[in-house]
């Protein structure tokens, strides 16, 4: 049995990392993984439970710690009583629509990476030895200059990081404490995912369930012009377990991208999904821009996505990725929301 401990649980990508890790044990049998979730408060159990009741894994078993993880002292803690053999770190502020909080997103998400992987070498005997780490960035970190695909890819750098959103500098300065932490002898594996759609309870105040009421009272109506990429939570859950099970994995950063996808498609998805008129009227960014103190769930169509390559993970991990038309569906599944047919 493989005690695992899942930093940010309460989150969209550490509920469903809950999820499927407890959906691997199996009912009434010898656990395969021994799962504790470790969320910033004790309010924050009903978000992993909402999702855990859907995928009818309500009386699995796991252990709930509320921590402060910008504390360095609970981090050791942590680590000294729970003695994880993997940790995932999904720990971070996102704050979208948020934009005067965004040097406290930087300060904050760094600080709890650094924290965390600080915590892991402490415990560890000799270097290699101790937990795996398994660390969730973003495609925001790696810059926007493409391959030779026309793609970011995994050769991708951060070339302007003064020119950076909060959120991408957060992002790549979190990751590269793990790259500092890996230069010392942690055990490591990155994912860098692109837009991550999944359900989220309704009191989570998930961008994606703002997007969803925004259409159902007319936004369907509108797309803008642009391109984004994107990867279902289930994946990303799914790729990082994989990426901890291979060995010869770990040292590496493996972008989750699924599809490539223009805005008016991706819109156009959830309109079917929701059995609504596919969008007809475009309208200019800076339009739609005036919308986002109003509706900062709408600030995550805005951002300049670019064309990402998912497909290195793939032949390293016997991973494959759930198609768009698959993970709305999926998720309107699981907020009682039938697509329709």
């Amino acid at each position: 049995m493989k005690k695992v401990m899942i930093t940010g649980a309460s989150g969209l990508v550490g509920t469903h990392l809950v999820a499927e890790l407890l959906g691997r044990n199996p009912a009434g049998g010898a656990e395969e993984y021994a799962v504790t979730a470790v969320a910033h408060s004790e309010q924050s159990w009903t978000k992993i439970d909402w999702l855990l009741q859907r995928r009818g894994l309500g009386d699995r078993p796991y252990r709930r710690v509320a921590a402060a993880l910008e504390y360095i002292d609970d981090c050791r803690r942590l680590i000294r009583e729970i003695k994880p053999d993997i940790v995932f770190n999904c720990a971070a502020r996102v704050a979208v629509g948020k934009a005067r909080e965004g040097e406290k997103l930087v300060t904050r998400n760094v600080e709890i990476t650094h924290n965390l992987v600080t915590a892991v070498l402490e415990q560890a005997s000799s270097p290699g030895e101790g937990p795996l780490f398994v660390h969730v960035s973003s495609v925001a970190a790696l810059g926007s200059t493409p391959g030779p695909a026309g793609c970011i890819d995994e050769n991708a750098v951060m070339e302007n990081l003064a020119g950076a959103s909060a959120y991408a500098r957060s992002k790549f300065l979190s990751e590269n404490e793990v790259w500092r932490a890996a230069a010392h002898g942690l055990r490591v594996a990155v994912v860098n995912p692109a837009v991550i759609l999944g359900a989220m309870s309704p009191e989570s105040d998930f961008w994606l369930n703002g997007l969803f009421e925004a259409m159902r009272k007319g936004a369907n109506r509108f797309w803008i012009d642009g391109e984004m990429a994107f990867v279902s939570a289930e994946d990303t859950a799914r790729a990082m377990i994989l990426l901890a099970e291979t060995p010869e994995a770990w040292g590496k950063r493996y972008i989750l991208s699924a599809e490539n996808l223009p805005y008016r498609r991706f819109l156009g998805q959830i309109a079917r999904t929701l059995g609504l008129p596919q969008p007809r009227i475009r309208i200019p960014r800076w339009m739609l821009r005036l919308a986002v103190p109003f509706a900062p769930a709408m600030a995550a169509v805005l951002a300049p996505h670019r064309r990402c390559d998912g497909s290195e993970i793939m032949r390293t991990v016997p991973l494959r990725y759930t198609g768009l038309a698959e993970t709305l569906s999926q998720i309107a599944a699981a907020t009682g929301r039938e697509s329709a047919r």
